[in-house]
């Protein structure tokens, strides 16, 4: 009876200690990485200790489970029983089931023990959509007391790095250069990168003896997103299709008054587009119709498909009806074609392609008024190839012909077009030449680039005779040099010039066909502060070697100011000098010096008033007359929205009065006018839109040649978008395998073995489980882009992923595409053979290591300690192993200080550590 009281007396006990703290399973995994340290120093018993401790923590907790299974199995010593998950009181006999609980609470009270030590480390378990953060390694890893309580192996991204501080580094060694990098940064200070995923060590020798750091080179995680979120990224689904209308009406009406309008022209335009995505790809449609008094006009339609995707063929596209060829150079000029034309990356996107057909001017359709011709009997059809090798060159081709009757007469049926860019460091340099089947144009082209400088020179040789596919070629006939620079000294000062030296051999001056031509601009800006800022220029055209000769000088200089009154008054004031020297029509001949003033400022909020007042002084050289033609022109502009409405207004009354203006020469018409102008716009939404607007203009001069007469232009129009709900979405399949990455390339092998119950994530919402051969299927996923995920929690332990948690696929229509995820485990047996100077056992800064010294398996392969005295056997299967000491190979002044034989179970994923201390014999 007493001993039944003591059961149920410690069953209550039990039930009334436990923290819920234990069921976190921060406090399993942290057990179990103990239990993991403890085997791996051969201390099996205390490893198994810690693994049934975890499963106190968490029951079930798997890991745990595992790691007990393979120490039984392998028939490992042990003093205790393992524990059930949960505790059933079913024993042989009563004393069993005694022992049983004593045994649980003995545990129980190390776990508090534990817990204690553990301080905060163990917290509560995370809410839904919360990240779980592992203890974290810091970015600067210093070596002192605190180095040995650092979690190993140190963790680092791929491309990322840690900052190593000692105490005078002397020399450091990395025992793997391909995953890991070091480099001093300072007397006390090492940068360490690492280049790619795997093991390695890093040995320092500082002042306080020599440090051994193991360290783990792992994927780069997803930035910007915790844990959670990147496994549960939703698929991005496709857009619904967008269907866009507008219509506008114009009509312009003039008379001598108001009473005696008459209209002279009209117009209505209607354009409706439609876009949206298709499995296909990305499809925008569009057409525009005009009405122009009796002739409705298809003036644009147009069909394209972007982002194309067909099976394995992506990212092409194509285009009918009307469109603007893909590529402009000499060759071709900026032109528009109605017809077909397709584009298309290949060669991983190192080469792209165009190819097109199409009526030259876009041809015509519709209802036209007799005599007006629809169509041009003229075509161009070609090909363009831009290949890119590499991000410093690049290289371009293009070929066009072109047929048909109403071509013109001089253009040739072929030409051709041939670009080359290279990148050299700063500079960036190109040329083309262009072949019309007859002659040759060249362009030669150099660019240096810096923040503050900007040089540009550009050297061009165009024969006489050169003609593009559609006409009179770019700068046909000219053989020169242009060249430019923009300088920004300072944030406050900015340089611009220009100078064009070139030979017109189209149409030469007919005195001296081999005289040059020179065009140069200069110009500076200066910014004072926020409010004042000025301005200089100077520009020359020496046009002496052209068939029509001329000189043009032109300087001037300007100058802007805000004046802060009771309100803020922008000013400006602008002086121009302006000297022609006509050599082939000397009436032309004129010096002009002008002035102009200009200010500006609110009178009530978004109201303004402007006035400005422009002053010439114009000299005719060829009758020696001087004038002084002269304007004003004053008003107030408004445009704002209406309160807080949909409704938007816009306004202006202008004066303007010139006077002086009868000249041969003159600058300005001598039109006097009063013009008022109004709109108004409703705007609820910003693709939603009505408006309406008016302009008059009521005109008077006393320069007899212009008409006294009124002119009103009317507006308005619409413009509405609709969500149309439809939608077409893209159907495919997503499938795929988990398997072990043997040589950690992210690719799977037919050697490399399927990996068995790790969960899949598609989205947010589907998971699935992989099967015996490490596969998954989802099927029917409807999207156009999607993301999978491995969830990282069911890898097994010792095991890291060589691949993105979360990987981004575009689903195909009606296809079935693979993504693969890859695992590596660090399965190895290794270790240091030293000298125990201060008998602790321990490997550590006060030890000296021994290199030379053999160990070897059963099978026969060997390791050799280095200069460190690490020794390692990287390619260790799992399974027992029994481990030498080759003595011959040991100094003759050293006794081990361990048996020199070792019997061992090796789990993969699991590296074992034996260490060999050796004791120096006395003299």
């Amino acid at each position: 009876m007493k001993k039944v009281f003591n059961i149920l007396l410690i069953i209550f006990f039990l039930s009334a200690s436990i923290s819920p703290c234990f069921a976190y399973p921060q406090a399993a995994a942290f057990l179990c990485e103990t239990g993991l340290k403890l085997y791996r120093e051969g201390r099996v018993d205390e490893a198994l200790h810690e693994f049934r401790k975890a499963l106190l923590a968490q029951p079930g907790y798997e890991p745990a489970l595992i790691y007990i299974e393979m120490i039984e199995e392998t028939g490992a010593p042990k003093k205790r029983e393992i524990i059930p998950t949960t505790y059933t009181p079913v024993a042989a006999t009563r004393q069993e089931a005694v022992n049983e609980l004593i045994e649980l609470y003995e545990l129980q009270r190390e776990m508090v023990r534990d817990r204690e030590l553990l301080g905060t480390k163990l917290r509560p378990a995370p809410f839904l959509g919360e990240e779980i953060k592992a203890p974290a390694v810091p970015g600067v890893l210093t070596l002192d007391d605190s180095f040995y309580s650092l979690k190993v192996p140190i963790e680092i991204e791929e491309g990322k790095s840690f900052i190593v501080k000692g105490r005078s580094i002397q020399r450091f060694l990395v025992t793997n250069p391909d995953v890991l990098t070091a480099t001093k940064s300072g007397p006390d200070e090492l940068t360490v990168t690492a280049k790619s995923v795997g093991y390695s060590y890093l040995h320092i020798w500082d002042d306080n003896g020599r440090w051994t750091t193991e360290w783990l080179g792992i994927m780069p995680k997803i930035e910007g997103l915790t844990l959670e979120e990147s496994l549960r990224r939703q698929e991005e689904r496709a857009g619904n299709f967008r269907l866009k209308y507008s219509v506008n009406w114009s009509s312009f009406e003039s008379g001598p008054s108001i009473d005696n309008l008459e209209r002279t022209s009209h117009t209505w335009t209607h354009s409706l587009r439609l876009n949206g995505e298709t499995p296909y790809g990305d499809l925008d449609s569009a057409i525009t119709v005009n009405r122009r008094s009796t002739i409705t006009d298809l003036s644009y339609a147009s069909v394209g498909l972007t982002n194309g995707r067909l099976g394995q063929f992506k990212d092409f596209g194509f285009r009918v009806l009307d469109f603007y060829p893909l590529f402009y150079n000499l060759t071709l000029t900026n032109t528009a074609l109605r017809g077909l034309t397709f584009f298309s990356p290949a060669f991983d996107k190192k080469l792209d392609y165009s190819v097109f057909w199409g009526r030259e001017g876009g041809g015509r359709y519709g209802i036209f008024a007799a005599g007006i011709e629809d169509t041009r009997d003229a075509f161009l059809e070609g090909f363009g190839l831009n290949y890119s090798p590499s991000r410093e060159n690049n290289y371009k081709f293009s070929m066009v012909h072109g047929y048909g009757s109403d071509r013109l007469d001089n253009l040739n049926k072929f030409g051709y077009d041939l670009i080359g860019n290279w990148l050299f460091d700063k500079w960036h340099t190109g040329y083309e030449v262009a072949f019309d089947s007859e002659t040759f144009a060249h362009l030669f082209k150099a660019n240096y680039i810096q923040p503050r400088v900007n040089f540009g020179t550009e050297i061009r040789n165009i024969d006489k005779k050169f003609v593009s596919m559609t006409g009179v070629g770019l700068q046909q006939g000219q053989l020169g040099v242009l060249s430019h620079i923009n300088l920004t000294p300072t944030d406050d000062l900015s340089l611009q010039s220009k100078l064009d030296v070139y030979q017109d051999r189209l149409f030469p001056a007919e005195d001296n066909n081999g005289r040059w031509n020179e065009d140069f601009d200069i110009s500076a800006n200066y910014v004072f502060d926020t409010t004042l800022a000025m301005s200089a220029d100077y520009s020359l055209q020496n046009d002496l070697g052209r068939l029509s000769q001329f000189r043009s000088h032109t300087s001037g200089t300007g100058i802007s100011k805000r004046f802060r009154f009771f309100r803020d008054i922008f000013t400006s004031a602008r002086y121009t000098r302006q000297e022609n020297t006509n050599f082939t029509s000397p009436s032309l001949d004129y010096i002009n010096d002008k002035i102009l003033l200009s200010v500006r400022f609110s009178l009530i909020r978004q109201l303004y008033y402007f006035a400005n007042k422009e002053f010439n002084w114009l000299n005719e050289r060829a009758t020696a007359s001087h004038t002084q033609p002269s304007a004003f022109e004053t008003g107030v502009d408004w445009n704002s929205q209406l309160g807080k409405s949909p409704f938007w207004g816009s306004m202006r009354f202008t004066y303007r009065d010139e006077e002086d203006t009868i000249s041969n020469l003159a600058f300005l018409s001598g039109e006097d006018y009063i013009e008022g102008y109004s709109e108004l716009t409703y705007r609820p939404t910003e693709e939603r839109e009505i408006y309406g607007s008016m302009r008059v203009r009521n005109s008077w001069a006393d320069n007899p040649n212009v008409l006294k007469r009124i002119e009103a232009t009317f507006n308005a129009g619409m413009r509405y978008a609709w969500d149309t709900g439809l939608r077409w979405e893209t159907v495919g399949n997503i499938e795929g395998y988990v398997f072990k990455d043997i040589n950690s390339d992210g690719l799977r092998q037919r050697d490399e073995p399927p990996v068995e119950g790790m969960k899949v994530w598609l989205g947010r919402d589907k998971s699935l489980v992989t099967d015996l051969f490490g596969y998954y299927k989802f099927k029917g996923v409807r999207a156009r882009k999607a993301y999978v995920s491995l969830d990282t929690s069911t890898i097994p332990a010792g095991f890291v992923l060589t691949v993105p948690a979360t990987q981004e696929i575009g689903i195909m229509q009606n296809q079935t595409l693979r993504l693969d995820f890859g695992i590596f485990a660090r399965t190895e047996i290794s270790g240091y053979i030293f000298e125990d100077i201060d008998a602790n056992g321990m490997f550590g800064p006060g030890d000296k290591s021994v290199g030379g010294v053999i160990i070897s398996l059963e099978d026969g392969s060997k390791a050799v300690s280095d200069n460190s005295g690490r020794y390692s056997f990287t390619k260790a299967t799992r399974g027992e192993h029994t481990l030498s000491l080759n003595l011959s190979t040991l100094p003759v002044y050293y006794l081990p200080q361990v048996a020199i034989t070792k019997e061992i179970t090796l789990f993969e994923g699991v590296s074992y550590y034996y260490n060999v201390p050796l004791k120096r014999i006395q003299e």
